[in-house]
């Protein structure tokens, strides 16, 4: 939110706003703020929904095709914001191309990006835990147009090979100790994500692999053992 540098009554459009929670940060901090939101989900738009009922001011927030051009006029916008969406689109220069049209003249735009090919966890055999964490850098869901694990460290160059005029470069790094909270959910997501892909035929582990790396995590856990920490790349920009 310091980074959008937001004006108290300005609009901020979240791509891929998910449930909602960054937006309803910036309802706390800015209770005059127009939120826009756009997601594909229209199950995560109705969480949203709730999440937002309370705030005062407007809030839209509606199912849009992100490869396609974004359902808002020239110059309007006064921040636009996303995180962890770029991976997922076939063409993430299109879109930052679209945030430089939205945004005013002195808009902000502030991407973020995990880089699940640096992903860190401790407690399983370094060899599978090698080969798990490449192939869920490499795996790409059905429901995905496009894949791609590195895209976090890839993002400053993306920005800066856009219209938009890259102010700010950080890294943000998440650890734990334990197998609980953000940590659980990435490694149950690892877990779910190439299970289904080996069950389809697909990737480079097998279940039985997956099954292992998984039950080696927890044992550690139950050890004192276990790791994890994961990076996210945050670039801010602005309209000149």
């Amino acid at each position: 939110m310091d980074l959008a540098d937001l004006p108290a009554q300005g609009r901020v459009v979240d791509l891929g706003c998910g449930t909602g929670p960054a937006l309803a940060a910036f309802a706390a901090r800015f209770p005059q703020a127009h939120l826009t939101g756009f997601d594909k989900s229209q199950e995560a738009l109705e969480t949203a929904r709730e999440r937002l009922r309370a705030h005062p001011a407007a809030v839209e927030l509606t199912s849009v095709d992100l490869r396609e051009k974004l359902p808002l006029p020239d110059g309007s916008v006064d921040a636009v914001i996303s995180s962890n969406l770029l991976e997922c689109l076939p063409d993430p220069a299109q879109l930052l191309n679209e945030v430089w049209r939205v945004l005013r003249p002195g808009g902000r735009a502030v991407l973020s990006h995990s880089d699940f090919d640096a992903l860190v966890i401790s407690g399983a055999p370094v060899g599978l835990d090698r080969k798990v964490g490449h192939a869920f850098a490499d795996d790409s869901p059905p429901w995905m147009d496009s894949s791609d694990g590195r895209i976090g460290r890839k993002l400053p160059g993306l920005v800066q090979a856009s219209s938009l005029a890259r102010t700010h470069v950080e890294t943000l790094v998440t650890s734990s100790t334990e197998l609980s909270g953000h940590a659980a959910r990435r490694v149950g997501d690892i877990h779910g994500a190439l299970r289904s892909t080996a069950m389809r035929g697909n990737g480079s582990v097998g279940l039985e692999e997956i099954d292992e790396w998984y039950s080696a995590l927890q044992q550690a856990a139950d050890a004192g053992l276990f790791f994890f920490a994961e990076t996210a790349v945050v670039v801010a920009a602005h309209r000149i």
